[in-house]
């Protein structure tokens, strides 16, 4: 599924300006306005992608982070961050990240992937070093009805 294109929901070209922008949004806010369509759950909508669009458009950080990275834009800054670690790690002379991992730490199940992992590296150790730690990270992400049938990617 394709993400949102905030020119075509305000109705102009890439190359717009601020003044044009701004009066795409006016014309549209005052037309899907939920005072003026009362009780129209579509004009409700809509209104909200035309103040969503808006809002990245009219600013210019945001509409250059969106021109540049399309509908995953919000998501830029940790990207950026991602590709300065890996140039990093890279520099340091790492290759791949190593990890601590104890199969003990699956409880039962441990004993059946350790077996498994130990054949796999012929008696090899069933840990490996790590070179940093990390720490868990949530992140709540809203997925449409629509994206959660169909599936979706999300840049985390």
């Amino acid at each position: 599924m394709p993400g949102k294109d905030y020119y075509q929901i305000l109705g102009v070209g890439r190359n717009a300006t601020e003044k044009e922008i701004k009066q795409a949004y006016r014309r549209l806010a005052r037309r899907y306005h939920p005072d003026v369509n009362p009780g129209n759950k579509a004009a409700e909508a809509r209104f909200k992608e035309i103040n969503e669009a808006q809002e990245i458009l009219s600013d210019p950080e945001k509409r250059k982070k969106y021109d540049q990275f399309g509908d995953q834009w919000q998501f830029a800054e940790q990207v950026a961050k991602s590709r300065q670690e890996a140039q990093w790690d890279s520099r340091r002379g790492g290759g791949a990240t190593t990890f601590d991992f104890d199969v003990d730490d699956l409880g039962g199940l441990g004993g059946i992937f350790g077996d498994l992992f130990k054949n796999a590296r012929a008696g090899g150790p069933t840990t490996a070093r790590r070179s940093r730690k990390g720490e868990d990270i949530e992140h709540p992400i809203d997925v449409s009805l629509e994206e959660a049938y169909h599936g979706t990617k999300r840049f985390i």
